[in-house]
């Protein structure tokens, strides 16, 4: 998260593979999943979230805080 945006937004991986998120700004942010198979509270600068995808489909997420910050993981 840098620049209130995810980075990168859109993302495609194989199964059980884990992405870490790490918020880089001193305001914090959320991973939020729309469908909330994932959530990380509240992250402020430094802190990272890790999720592993086991399950193939299509995660989309957001920051609960910013409305533009939006992402997609897509899981083959």
């Amino acid at each position: 998260m840098n620049n209130s945006v995810f980075e990168p937004s859109s993302i495609t991986v194989s199964k059980g593979t884990t992405i870490t998120w790490t918020n880089k700004e001193s305001m914090i942010h959320t991973v939020t999943s729309d469908s909330l198979f994932f959530n990380s509270g509240d992250m402020n600068k430094n802190i990272t979230f890790s999720y592993t995808f086991n399950t193939a489909g299509t995660y989309k997420y957001r920051c609960i805080y910013h409305s533009n910050m939006k992402g997609t993981v897509t899981v083959q």
